[in-house]
């Protein structure tokens, strides 16, 4: 019998950082943990990402979601 229940994880992205501000976002995490209700770091770091890109769409795009741009358009540095 084939089981095709697979657990469906969320996509995984990285980004760099400087040592010293991975430390500060680590310790105001850990400090807040309580109050604030992050479980974990991907918790927090997507809360903060998803804020600021609501924050994007009320300014530029009348409160609407963007279109969708899928990893292979190529990363979104800085402008040549």
């Amino acid at each position: 019998m084939v089981n095709d229940d697979k657990k469906i994880y969320p996509h995984k992205v990285s980004f760099y950082q400087q040592r010293e501000d991975t430390a500060r976002m680590r310790g105001a995490v850990l400090a807040t943990r309580a109050e604030e209700g992050h479980r974990s770091m991907t918790e927090f770091i997507n809360s903060a990402v998803m804020a600021e890109v609501e924050r994007l769409e009320a300014k530029y795009n009348n409160g609407e979601p963007f279109p969708p741009v899928e990893p292979s358009r190529g990363h979104a540095g800085r402008p040549l």
